[in-house]
């Protein structure tokens, strides 16, 4: 099993980044952000090839891809079905979406009424959902897959709800906005510093952390952090998990 992070930044974009999307061996994709398409394009993979989509929340750098890749299925004639799980209002929210920016109608009417499920806060077996705390409703997901289990915060403070999704995980992707000095800002718009996604590392007993969501200053504390807690892994285009 792998995973590809197709961008691991906040919306605080720098040259170079591109905002949080993951693949799990290039069949389950974690939120699409803008441009992910051509991420996953240049990595020589078929976004028609993608069945399963969970979306943690719709903020435009977790979502607004959406658009994107249901247009390409109908371009290239995507044969196979999408699950996409999200929030509450996540399907009508796309249906807004695609009729905003004029999708041709059998485009439309291919994916939302044919090629596309959509469940919202809906379990699918493998996956469970745990919810976070964050400006807007946010999924977490734990994800049972070949024998190991991953979970993702999405956008979220701390948590106890995300503890217990992530307990005893052994991946923890958890977002890290910002660094311990600005606290207060995290709190505002309800976002992890640092020491929260210790925290929810520590309580979780996750065997390895990835921390995401980054900007400029998290990364370069996340980075500090590699040599004094040991089982976190800076950010990476891929992890291999055995």
């Amino acid at each position: 099993m792998d995973i590809k992070f197709l961008g691991t930044w906040s919306s605080n974009l720098i040259a170079g980044e591109r905002n949080i999307t993951f693949l799990l061996d290039d069949d389950i994709l974690f939120d699409f952000s803008p441009h992910a398409i051509e991420s996953l394009l240049d990595r020589r993979i078929d976004p028609n090839s993608i069945s399963t989509l969970l979306i943690s929340h719709m903020h435009l750098d977790h979502y607004m891809g959406i658009a994107e890749l249901l247009w390409y299925r109908s371009i290239y004639k995507a044969k196979n079905s999408l699950l996409v799980i999200g929030p509450e209002g996540i399907r009508e929210n796309t249906e807004n979406l695609l009729k905003a920016v004029h999708t041709p109608e059998v485009w439309y009417d291919e994916q939302i009424d044919t090629n596309v499920e959509f469940r919202e806060n809906d379990d699918a077996g493998y996956i469970e959902i745990f919810q976070g705390n964050h400006t807007i409703p946010d999924n977490g997901y734990r994800v049972t897959h070949k024998g190991r289990t991953i979970f993702y915060s999405g956008d979220t403070a701390y948590s106890e709800c995300i503890v217990e999704g992530a307990s005893g995980v052994d991946y923890l992707i958890h977002e890290t906005t910002y660094v311990d000095a600005r606290a207060e800002e995290a709190d505002i718009w309800k976002h992890s510093t640092m020491s929260n996604t210790l925290r929810v590392f520590r309580e979780s007993k996750a065997s390895y952390l990835i921390p995401v969501h980054l900007k400029e200053e998290s990364q370069e504390a996340v980075i500090r952090e590699v040599g004094n807690t040991s089982g976190i892994i800076p950010p990476l285009k891929q992890v291999f998990i055995d």
